[in-house]
């Protein structure tokens, strides 16, 4: 008699916490994990491969460093059941989290579990059951929205009050809650750092000289000041240059004279997090709501000086004349002997014919004055452009790498692209005529009377504001899905020069994004090139 063998399955645990202040104490990792691990050890039929855990994120994006280890785990065939406390951890974005679990986990053969929702996706009964879950996802999502609404909500308020809102307090100051508002107080020691920086600029000392002031006098940056809490470097330990950077966001920042300006940038919505920048017209701008470090006129002075220095560079560089031409190897020019990237330089010279303009590239730390200083060097643009040039010629003739495949190449790659650009435009359109649907709501709900017209205006401006960010970023793929057709030939054009000895074939932006990874300068004039394919095709 034969009988037939259970199938066991291997389990991912999965956990979540978000760093929305509704969650309740008991949805902690630990706890979740627990949960999850005393069922398991209760199943015949699992075992436990590993946990997979994401702190501090929203469950309204799926870009998680733990879900995408997890999701790398199930494509590699490591795991094949996900198991988390209950359908909120997983994610609160009905329509993802919907097709996760009813299209891209029985695609994969992954059987997915929510142990306190009592939803197991290998005992489902029937559409009652899948329209129960679709119910707990969507009320998931409104919490989210609910959450995001209250957040913006009390920050508002709190920048109404002059209450500073930011994580760690600028250079110069310190925070403390004073009855439930975050006030500034100026620190003795780094304010008196802010008050030279601002003497030296205003004396008429450039960002080089300062540094260098900063440096002999062993000054602590603001980065490790806040790791140390020392103002001073100790003569034993290593001391870092301040950046140009630094320097000019302190000379730059209103905070300095009193001034509190906030709500710069944020995130467009609840559903998409990543932050943007903000128009002005919609900052938070408090006067007088800490102590002054300098006077008005010392910072409105040192903002005068930035400012001549702007129009005189517009003045007299020949910036209007001769513009600056788009860098080709921006991003993947490397110094390599200390591994900082490399900075290109110009220069405009006058001819008989005109003026043009030279470039050049330079490691960026060979002016340092700390331990990160590095060897002087430097390469022109046309000897680069040519050695890059040579470099692919005899890697094709080198390998059995193809000119026509790479073409062939390119344009799946464009017609990959092109999908995914309509995909997001689809979305985009989507989601506009979700808030065009939102705002119809919300103006019936004022005609009968259940919100003010105080609070309809307010969510038509911002539903307005929404709508035309969207917009904007519609438009932007529009131009993006124009140019891609256009950018394929051009690469698909150079690739065939290039291959029949043509010396004006031109090299842009995307054949070197195509061919290339890595480029590394050294000091001996040697040049290393990492190719973006293997000589044994693509």
């Amino acid at each position: 008699m034969t009988g037939t063998l259970k199938k066991i399955y291997s389990a991912g645990i999965y956990a979540r916490l978000s760093v929305d202040s509704g969650e309740r104490k008991d949805e902690s990792i630990e706890t979740q994990t627990e949960i999850a691990k005393a069922f398991i050890e209760q199943q015949e039929d699992i075992t436990v491969y590993d946990c997979y855990t994401d702190i501090g994120r929203t469950g309204t994006n799926f870009a998680r460093e733990g879900f995408e280890r997890m999701m790398c785990d199930v494509r590699t065939r490591k795991i094949d059941c996900i198991v988390v406390k209950d359908l909120s951890r997983f994610g609160r974005n009905h329509i993802e989290t919907g097709n996760y679990i009813e299209k891209i986990f029985p695609f994969m053969g992954v059987r997915f579990i929510a142990v306190t929702d009592n939803f197991d996706s290998m005992n489902l009964s029937g559409r009652d059951e899948t329209l129960s879950v679709n119910l707990k996802n969507l009320v998931n999502e409104m919490y989210a929205k609910d959450i995001a609404i209250k957040v913006k909500s009390g920050k508002l308020a709190k920048w109404e009050q002059g209450s500073y809102t930011g994580g760690i307090p600028p250079y110069g100051y310190r925070a403390e809650w004073i009855d439930d508002k975050k006030c500034l107080f100026v620190e003795e020691t780094t304010s008196d750092i802010v008050k030279k920086i601002y003497e030296l600029f205003l004396s008429g000392k450039s960002m080089r000289e300062i540094t260098r002031w900063l440096y002999e006098n062993r000054v602590a940056g603001p980065e490790m000041y806040h790791e140390t809490g020392q103002v001073y470097c100790q003569e034993t330990e290593q001391l870092k240059e301040w950046s140009r950077c630094t320097l000019k966001m302190i000379l730059k920042n209103p905070i300095y004279m009193g001034c509190l300006v906030q709500g710069r940038n944020c995130g467009r919505d609840y559903k998409l997090r990543s932050r943007h920048d903000m128009d002005s017209g919609d900052w938070s701008v408090r006067e007088h709501t800490h102590e002054a470090i300098v006077s008005d006129a010392q910072f409105f002075d040192a903002a005068a000086r930035f400012e001549e220095s702007v129009k005189y560079c517009n003045e007299t560089g020949f910036s209007k004349t001769v513009p600056l031409m788009d860098d080709i190897f921006a991003g993947i020019l490397y110094c390599g002997d200390c591994g900082a990237k490399m900075k290109r330089f110009s220069a405009v010279k006058c001819f008989h014919s005109g003026k043009v303009r030279f470039y050049s590239y330079n490691c960026r730390n060979i002016n340092r004055i700390d331990t990160l200083q590095c060897v002087r060097k430097s390469i022109s643009l046309r000897r680069l452009t040519d050695m890059i040039k040579e470099a692919i010629r005899q890697e094709f003739s080198l390998s059995a790498m193809r000119p026509k495949k790479l073409i062939e190449s390119n344009v799946r790659e464009a017609e990959n692209l092109k999908k995914e650009w309509n995909r997001q435009a689809a979305d985009i359109e989507r989601r506009i005529k979700e808030i065009i649907k939102c705002g119809s709501g919300q103006y019936l709900q004022y005609r009968m009377g259940e919100i003010s017209e105080e609070h309809f205006k307010k969510e038509k401006e911002e539903n307005d504001r929404m709508k035309v960010s969207l917009r904007k970023e519609k438009d932007v793929i529009t131009e993006r899905l124009r140019t891609i057709d256009a950018q394929t030939v051009k690469k698909n054009h150079f690739l065939r020069a290039l291959v029949k000895g043509s010396k004006k074939s031109e090299l842009t932006a995307e054949v070197v994004r195509t061919l290339i990874d890595r480029i590394e300068i050294y000091q001996d004039h040697r040049v290393k090139i990492i190719f973006s394919f293997k000589r044994s095709g693509i």
